[in-house]
């Protein structure tokens, strides 16, 4: 009697055995298993966002190509013609006049061409510069932003008010025809950068894909010896 109840208490003690095995099996399975779809989900949103910031770079390059080929007979000039901040400001206030916004700072204008101080043209690019960084952007400076443009058609001096005073004259044609050829090559540099951010986003994205496959198949692999 006590033999058979030593056989039945190992039977049974080994039949418990097996189950707390089988079940810690099944917690490991089902741990992994969880893990795995979240990978998987992880990896299905980083997809998303690589196809996303591929189409972004094929647009972004395109549109500066398109840009390049339709300036080409202007190249060498478009590469010189990049403006900083001030000279975009300068450049503005000239758009703003030729869109006939600003008719009364102007000394003279015609359908053809317009006039106008340089003091006054210095004084409205002033109004859009923060004074903490109104740094020599004097009539000085104007003058050679204008002559980097080779916007005005020509300068004098001219006695107004019993002072004398330096005028710009600008062909309204030219000028508008100088702004958009420097508002399309800023386009053209500003495609170009943000393509070339979307190529290191999608690096980035490519690498992170990468280590999410690795973190898989480790975990497949895990998954697969278990219960072996």
């Amino acid at each position: 009697m006590a033999d058979f109840l030593g056989k039945l208490k190992s039977k049974i003690d080994k039949g418990l055995s097996t189950v707390n095995v089988k079940s810690k099996e099944l917690i490991e399975k089902q741990k992994i298993k969880m893990q795995l779809s979240e990978l998987e989900a992880e990896k299905k949103n980083v997809l998303l966002e690589l196809g996303k910031l591929t189409y972004l770079m094929i647009e972004a390059s395109e549109g500066a190509n398109k840009i390049a080929i339709d300036e080409a007979p202007n190249s060498k000039k478009s590469v010189e013609l990049k403006p900083d901040k001030w000279e975009q400001v300068v450049l503005s206030v000239l758009s703003s006049i030729c869109d006939g916004k600003l008719d009364s700072i102007l000394f003279e204008n015609t359908d053809k061409d317009f006039k106008i101080t340089a003091k006054v043209l210095s004084a409205e690019v002033q109004k859009s510069i923060p004074k903490s960084e109104q740094k020599g952007q004097n009539l000085q400076w104007l003058g050679r932003v204008l002559g980097k443009f080779g916007i005005a058609s020509r300068k004098f001096s001219k006695r107004i008010n019993r002072e004398r005073e330096t005028v710009y004259e600008f062909d309204k044609q030219k000028t508008l025809s100088t702004l958009n050829i420097v508002e399309r090559s800023r386009i053209n540099t500003s495609k170009k950068t943000q393509s070339t951010a979307y190529r290191e986003q999608m690096i980035a994205k490519s690498s992170e894909t990468t280590k999410l496959d690795t973190k898989i198949t480790e975990l497949e692999q895990q998954l697969s010896q278990i219960g072996r």
